[in-house]
């Protein structure tokens, strides 16, 4: 387990150029053990030691008597020790975040997508806040009613304009958590939350059947699954950022764990310490004199992750206290006592001189040693995306491109059995934070090996042209109504040769269509324009249209199926046949917002082609 540890941190310090920093939070004088007070040989979850320039970084929340930060303290006001040996601070910085954006910049405030949300997670003034609501260690009358009233106050009214906010429960998927700053659709989500403590049916998945079936009984594994839903959470905060981020944990402890529970509760505080993550409990049943094991708990969470523990009748005060608290911190940076890589437990110790304030600072880091390094470096190469599936999601257009139109390049085949090319050309969607200019009109040049394979306007619906197999270089102007470009597109594309593959499919056309009228006249249609835009509405019905082309065409087995952005498989999809010519019918309402790959796979012996389709759904 303790080589596992090393090695996540050696994948964390793979991913990060500069260079890092542990420690749970303590009280003014931290504890003089590795955290949480386990045995000193039993492994722990490592620190991400991020080596630039040899400094460890310790991220440091000074509160005062009030649960205000404190910003006025200079390096000279700190202490640092490593393995209880006094440590020079070379480098120090206050960083201060109040949600408001800096004057003029307006621009990134909606969030279009979850690849902008991860854009702006990633931005230093930006704070990140994920709501938990623990729905199995809530009661459904009194305790969710008053939680729900003053959790739907607080992201009405507690958050800054640049602030990132998600609200997720034990079931929501880690590709399913959504950082939005619109305030209504947060209070939206949270209108709909429910306790559900003691409640087994009617059940919301077969993962809850299962609950119902196992020996085990429902109360432990739904504390192991709201355990595991919390700690992927913190894994998935992680990968957004590196500076702090904060979980708002709403429970009433979990129960039914048994010896399964100090092991746990380690991981999930190692976990936390890893990322960079605050916890914050807060007890929806208010104040309580009952010593509870399952109120421990989350005071021992939130305490061993520099969060707070909130057992109040002032439900909205505890949550408006850790937006202040997350308003203000100090980066401390010093030389470690030994070698960064040398595979051992480092204890990190922080005080402040002035008395009556409270320091938060993780507790120690594990370091990974080379070996971790190595090993950690292979596992990163390993879970690599394809170039095929990594090519497919590079033609969604960045949620911060500034672009006019979007554009469609395909490869077929035509009547007279030659490679052809398509092209067409949409207006983009309009965007509040970009004034576009209108197009009028989009020409092209197509340029192979032997010469321009065509020069000339591009129809919205489509064109058509002939072109010699191999790399063709495509150029795309789009013009105003001067005729002045307005916007320019290149891409490189490989015309396949017809003669030369056994086996091979052509580029899928979609066909967008968001009413039943729509649907009947694609279908209706001989040669239906397509969509060049990859962006589309839950609302919307997808028609997309492909043909298999090659000797072994005929009896190759033809299959479909949606991918998660990371490559994993959802689904299989039916696919409809006429000949050599395939139709998937896709309705996206079952399909949640994000970035997705349709691969389509034909495959006839030891001949295999593959086609991959991106697609964004949006709200």
């Amino acid at each position: 387990m303790a080589d596992h540890a090393r090695l996540r941190a050696a994948v964390v310090v793979l991913a990060m150029v500069t260079a890092a920093s542990a420690g749970v939070p303590g009280q003014s004088a931290p504890p003089q053990n590795p955290p949480a007070g386990a045995p000193a040989d039993q492994p722990r979850a490592p620190q991400p030691i991020r080596s630039g320039a040899e400094l460890v970084r310790v991220d440091v929340t000074v509160i005062d008597s009030r649960g205000r930060p404190v910003g006025d303290l200079t390096a000279d006001d700190f202490e640092v020790r490593e393995d209880d040996v006094p440590r020079e601070i070379r480098s120090f910085k206050f960083i201060e975040v109040d949600g408001h954006p800096e004057e003029g910049d307006e621009t990134s405030l909606p969030i279009r997508s979850a690849g902008h949300a991860a854009a702006e997670a990633a931005r230093e003034g930006v704070r990140v806040f994920l709501i938990f609501w623990d729905e199995y260690h809530i009661n459904q009358m009194v305790s969710a009613h008053g939680a729900r009233e003053h959790l739907t106050r607080f992201v009405r009214t507690a958050f800054g304009p640049t602030d990132l906010v998600a609200v997720m429960d034990p079931l929501t998927p880690v590709d399913a958590i959504q950082f939005t700053r619109d305030r209504h659709e947060l209070a939206e989500t949270v209108r709909h939350l429910r306790g559900r403590s003691g409640v087994y049916v009617p059940t919301r998945s077969v993962v809850e059947e299962a609950h119902l079936q196992s020996r085990e009984g429902p109360e432990r594994l739904r504390s192991q699954v709201t355990l595991t839903a919390l700690k992927s959470a913190v894994v998935h905060l992680a990968s957004l950022r590196q500076a702090r981020k904060s979980v708002i944990f709403i429970s009433e402890g979990m129960r039914g764990l048994g010896r399964d529970e100090p092991a746990m509760m380690m991981d999930l505080i190692n976990t936390a310490n890893d990322s960079n993550t605050g916890i914050y409990t807060l007890n929806p049943l208010g104040l309580t004199l009952r010593r509870v094991r399952a109120f421990e708990m989350l005071q021992s969470l939130a305490t061993n992750t520099g969060g707070e523990w909130f057992t109040t009748n002032d439900l909205g005060g505890a949550l408006r206290r850790v937006v202040t608290q997350s308003s203000a911190y100090y980066l401390l940076g010093y030389a470690p006592v030994a070698s960064p890589l040398d595979g051992r437990f480092h204890k990190i110790q922080v005080r402040v001189k002035r008395s009556g304030l409270d320091v938060r600072a993780r507790a120690g880091y594990w370091a990974p040693t080379v070996a971790d390094m190595r090993r950690a470096s292979l596992q990163r190469a390993a879970n690599a995306l394809p170039p095929a599936i990594a090519g497919a999601l590079s033609q969604l257009t960045p949620a911060t491109a500034r672009r006019s139109v979007d554009v469609w390049i395909g490869t077929g085949l035509n009547a007279r059995g030659r490679a052809e090319v398509r092209m067409a050309w949409t207006p983009r969607a309009e965007d509040p934070a970009y004034d576009a200019p209108d197009v009028s009109s989009v020409t092209a040049v197509a340029t192979g090996g032997a010469g321009d394979a065509y020069t000339g306007d591009v129809d919205p619906r489509g064109v058509r042209f002939d072109a010699p197999p191999g790399p063709l270089q495509i150029t795309v102007a789009a013009h105003d109504a001067s005729g002045d470009v307005v916007d320019r597109y290149e891409r490189t594309i490989e015309v396949p040769d017809p003669s030369g593959a056994d086996l091979w499919i052509s580029s899928p056309l979609v066909i967008r269509t968001s009413t039943p009228l729509d649907l009947r006249a694609a279908r209706l249609d001989p040669a239906p324009a397509p969509s060049a835009g990859r962006e589309f509405s839950r609302s919307d019905r997808l028609l997309i249209r492909f043909a298999v082309h090659g000797e072994h065409a005929g009896p190759a087995v033809v299959t479909a199926r949606l991918l998660s952005q990371r490559a994993v498989p959802l689904t299989d999809l039916p696919l409809a046949r006429s000949g050599n010519q395939y139709e998937l019918d896709l309705q996206l309402t079952a399909i949640a917002r994000g970035d997705f790959v349709i691969g389509i796979e034909a495959r006839h012996a030891e001949d295999r082609a593959e086609s991959y389709l991106p697609l964004r759904v949006l709200r």
